[in-house]
Parts: structure tokens; C-alpha cells; sequence
């Protein structure tokens, strides 16, 4: 079994909307980051990542890290993600780019969701906080 190291993002807006993006050759949407390269701290990962995919200049103060999770990945067999996950909010609208790999960036809402196929790590961890609405354990 082989296991991936990701840095994601669950991004939200004022509205409370929660960024998912989807990348060429898949059908599941996912959280904005990806893979943490070696030497890497996760948050520079997410950093760098959030700049390649949707041109998003963050600091690392602007990130709160909500946790781990391992699961199931969706686009690679016989593969485990183990993704360290953080808050970010977008207070002001920024313009979404979706570059490199991303084939569409997304804005869910609580009442259209389920309309999406979410990959695991979203679904089984990022999903139940952002409906919560709290960010506090």
C-alpha cells in the first residue's frame, strides 16, 4: 500500500461557501493543496500549492490547522492520503484561478453539496466542521 502526504485547505468564504476544486481526468472534487514535497512543512506545501493551482498569495498566519486524517485515495489504487488540513478564510472576494492541474474550481453552499462526488478526505473529515460551523473541537 502506498500513502501520499498531503496539505489541504478547507477555504471559505464570508458567505460560508466552501472551495473544492476538481482536477483533469477526475470526477471527485477535492480540498485546494497537494502533495508535501520532502523537507517540506505542511503549511509551505499549502503555500505553494494554493499559489500553483488557483494563484493565491496566503501567508502562513492566515492558515489555522484543524488536524489529520488518513483514508482512501480517489485517484490512485491501493493508495492511503493522510492529509493535514487547514482553516483558511477568505474575507475579501478573490478572484478563484484554477491553474497547473485544475480543471474546475468550485463554490459549495450547504444546500448544494451532495450534488458534488467529494473525494474521502473532504467528505469523512472537512465536511462534518464546515457543516458544524464552528471550528472549535
Amino acid at each position: 500500500m502506498n500513502k501520499i502526504y498531503l496539505a489541504g485547505a478547507m477555504i471559505v468564504d464570508h458567505a460560508n461557501r466552501l472551495l473544492v476544486v476538481r482536477k483533469k481526468d477526475s470526477v471527485y472534487y477535492m480540498m485546494p493543496g497537494g502533495k508535501i514535497e520532502k523537507g517540506e512543512l505542511s503549511a509551505q506545501a499549502l503555500i505553494r500549492e494554493l499559489k500553483e493551482e488557483l494563484d493565491l498569495n496566503i501567508s502562513a498566519r492566515e492558515l489555522e490547522y484543524l488536524g489529520f486524517h488518513e483514508t482512501d485515495a480517489v485517484n490512485e489504487a491501493d493508495t492511503i492520503v493522510r492529509g493535514e488540513v487547514f482553516r483558511l478564510e477568505l474575507k475579501k472576494n478573490v478572484q478563484i484561478v484554477p491553474l497547473a492541474e485544475i480543471a474546475e474550481a468550485v463554490w459549495l453552499t450547504v444546500d448544494d453539496y451532495k450534488n458534488y462526488k467529494l473525494a474521502h478526505l473532504i467528505e469523512e473529515f472537512t465536511l462534518p466542521i464546515w457543516l458544524a460551523g464552528t471550528f472549535e473541537y
